[in-house]
């Protein structure tokens, strides 16, 4: 990236390889075990995944051993990396659904925790808690029925939150409750 080789990515005590060979990463896991055991660093292997990202032509291939510690690693399809889902075909599917899942967890527990407050407080509650999306601003690649699924949550449970029937018109909703609707909170409108 502008001339500087970028292979790993850090963040706390999260990281991940970025490696275009099998050979590399293997070369790089020997790298990150000497880094180890000359700096008396603990790495999980349990908790580490192998994830590769290839053309539909390659799936078939097979794939090397990796190994941290002597612990072979899993190779994985899908993987949670800083609460967001990564998949090796890069949709974004898995991510959308974890944030519709997300959305009526908290909706649900909102509303029944704060059943008897006003609805001034609900809103408020839901402005701060449901409308937030985290990660949103990553996603391209995904199927119109996974997005749909969660614009249809997010009014879903902004009905409830107001006490209307689920058959109201959304954007009159938000309109008249001062609420963003999905598609603003997603694009950003």
């Amino acid at each position: 990236m502008n001339g500087h080789l970028i292979n790993h990515i850090m963040y706390a005590d999260d990281f991940v390889f970025i490696s275009p060979s099998s050979a590399e990463l293997c070369q790089q896991l020997r790298e990150c075990e000497k880094f180890g055991m000359s700096h008396d660093v603990t790495y999980n292997a349990k908790k580490s995944a192998v994830m590769i990202f290839r053309y539909a032509t390659l799936k078939g291939c097979s794939i090397p051993e990796f190994k941290l510690k002597g612990v072979t690693l899993h190779v994985v399809a899908t993987y949670e990396y800083l609460g967001n889902y990564i998949s090796d075909d890069l949709s974004d599917d898995d991510d959308i659904n974890r944030q519709r899942r997300t959305l009526y967890v908290q909706g649900n527990i909102i509303l029944r925790k704060f059943s008897m407050c006003s609805l001034e407080v609900k809103l408020t509650l839901f402005r701060s808690y449901c409308s937030p999306m985290y990660g949103v601003q990553l996603w391209w690649n995904y199927k119109k029925s996974t997005l749909n699924r969660l614009h249809i949550a997010y009014h879903n449970i902004l009905k409830l939150f107001i006490g209307m029937s689920k058959y109201e018109s959304t954007s009159l909703l938000c309109t008249l409750f001062d609420v963003q609707c999905c598609q603003s909170v997603i694009y950003g409108v």
